[in-house]
């Protein structure tokens, strides 16, 4: 064998075990997301059916063997119903009995023992844009809509939007284009062929670890879900009651929501790292609802980005008082309320239109 062979080959074993062993790992550890995970189990599962099968395969044709076909099974018709199906429980969209039908295609196919070459072949190759491309489509909008909605309800967004898995979803894409133009490539030229399936396993050795690492945070991610889930709506309607453009001049509620804003500063209510809009409320003993509406009104902003104002601004005050000598940024950042560097940093850059650095430097500058 060649170097690029045993090369192939630990790659092949190590994206398929590493993804049945981080499989093994979300069924067995609890987590409020316990019946998202079941789906996000068979994703990995199905990639390294995928990838083990075809090892399997391919050493049962050097042997000149044909056990193998005794036990045919395509897995690929269900990696993105599974991945699909994980997302749609993961951001609390309304769960209906009849998604578990996205599997049926996948089932009939292995049922049914379809011959290469065959008409029913050629059928099942065309659900995949037919059938699985639209539902990445549709599942990559309810992450952007989530987006909006997580905004609204937090004034922290670490792990938050989920953005980790539009990578997930753009990576899988780009695997079925290797998996399906691996085969076409492999009748063209062996050598293009194996670059394919180089590339297929590269892909899902990033998918394995990628969904390895950010999948264990939905257990911190989803401690409040119910809550979130219940307010949505309410949440949404806060925002669109009144256009965009057109600010309520009703001076009573412009001076309710200065008395909100002088609370929150007074009390220094953004001091708390987790805070979010049902805390927020409860401390204003205001219905979340009224108070979602006054923030988009009022401030032009969601709940996310007024209450980082806060923060910001508190940053600024402590960057030029004693504590600045015995904290550095990150710490003084805390000191306002930042629970995250990434979301500190985010925030001051997006308000200040600089890093904190750049400020220091520029407070500095004219001392």
């Amino acid at each position: 064998m060649l170097f690029e062979d045993y090369l192939l080959l630990f790659l092949e074993l190590l994206s398929g075990f590493s993804a049945i062993m981080i499989g093994l790992l979300f069924l067995t550890v609890k987590s409020k997301n316990q019946i998202a995970n079941i789906f996000l189990v068979l994703f990995m599962w199905s990639l390294a059916w995928i990838i083990l099968y075809g090892m399997y395969i391919d050493s049962e044709e050097d042997s000149n063997m044909t056990f193998y076909e005794n036990i045919i099974f395509d897995s690929e018709l269900l990696i993105i119903p599974s991945l699909f199906l994980y997302i749609i429980i993961t951001i609390n969209k309304s769960f209906n009995v009849w998604y578990l039908l996205l599997f049926l295609p996948g089932i009939l196919f292995n049922i049914l023992h379809i011959e290469e070459d065959s008409v029913l072949e050629i059928i099942s190759i065309l659900l995949f844009p037919v059938i699985n491309l639209p539902l990445m489509i549709i599942a990559y909008r309810f992450l952007n809509k989530h987006k909006k909605k997580v905004a609204n309800y937090y004034s922290e967004l670490e792990y938050k939007t989920l953005s980790w898995i539009k990578s997930i979803i753009i990576t899988v894409l780009i695997l079925h284009f290797f998996l399906l133009f691996g085969e076409i490539a492999e009748i063209l030229n062996e050598r293009l062929g194996d670059l394919f399936l180089f590339l297929e396993i590269l892909t899902t050795l990033f998918i394995v670890y990628w969904v390895g690492y950010n999948g264990f945070f939905q257990a911190q991610l989803f401690s409040d879900i119910p809550s979130i889930k219940t307010n949505y709506q309410d949440l949404n309607q806060g925002a669109t009651d009144t256009p965009k453009n057109k600010i309520d001049n009703n001076e009573d509620f412009l001076e309710k929501f200065k008395e909100i804003e002088t609370e929150i500063q007074t009390n220094k209510l953004f001091n708390n790292p987790n805070l979010n809009l049902r805390m927020l409320a409860a401390s204003l003993d205001i219905k979340e609802k009224e108070l979602s509406k006054l923030i988009n009104q009022y401030s032009e902003t969601n709940f996310y980005h007024f209450i980082n104002r806060f923060r910001v601004n508190e940053f600024k005050s402590l960057l030029q008082s004693p504590k600045a000598e015995q904290l550095s940024i990150l710490g003084l950042a805390q000191e306002a309320g930042f629970s995250s560097k990434s979301t500190f940093y985010t925030a001051f850059k997006t308000i200040e239109g600089m890093t904190p650095k750049q400020y220091e430097l520029s407070l500095n500058k004219y001392e």
